[in-house]
């Protein structure tokens, strides 16, 4: 079976076709999707300004880091559940897009660069203290995460308005 044809199946899944359909439940899923992301992305955000100096900068990393971590997870759980949802109900016009493909590069893109940082440098975080000036390879996480993250919100918000 090709991927097309399984999208297919599962676009017309009788769940899948009555949350596409209806009038309150597609709307609030979208809008808990879109809540999930900012909670989740607005941490992420911060730890990644914190990662390369530009706020907290009194703040130990591992503190900032600790206090968040929690809620981003929190948030992504979210934002990952009713994303999964929002993308059964309308799985080909999905497969079909360039900008959702695109939006899922830069998805697993920040998972890779979470998941390196996590099993390196994470390990190190709380022999940091609060040290102003961080190691090059911490600083290059945080930009790579800003980067796939805002590549992740701008195509997301493409691919919405583009299936539209």
């Amino acid at each position: 079976m090709s991927l097309l044809l399984f999208f297919q199946w599962l676009q017309t899944r009788p769940w899948a076709v009555a949350f596409h359909e209806s009038q309150y439940i597609f709307p609030l899923v979208e809008t808990t999707h879109v809540l999930g992301l900012a909670g989740s992305a607005g941490l992420i955000l911060i730890t990644d300004l914190r990662l390369i100096g530009v706020i907290l900068r009194e703040e130990p990393v591992a503190e900032v880091m600790g206090q968040y971590r929690r809620w981003m997870w929190g948030g992504f759980a979210v934002m990952f559940s009713t994303g999964l949802v929002l993308f059964c109900s309308e799985a080909v016009n999905c497969y079909r897009s360039g900008t959702f493909r695109a939006k899922l590069v830069f998805l697993l893109a920040a998972g890779l660069n979470a998941l390196a940082f996590e099993t390196t440098l994470g390990k190190r975080v709380s022999t940091w203290g609060n040290e102003a000036e961080l190691p090059y390879r911490a600083k290059l996480a945080g930009w790579v995460s800003l980067f796939c993250w805002t590549g992740v919100i701008l195509f997301g918000r493409w691919t919405a308005y583009g299936l539209k």
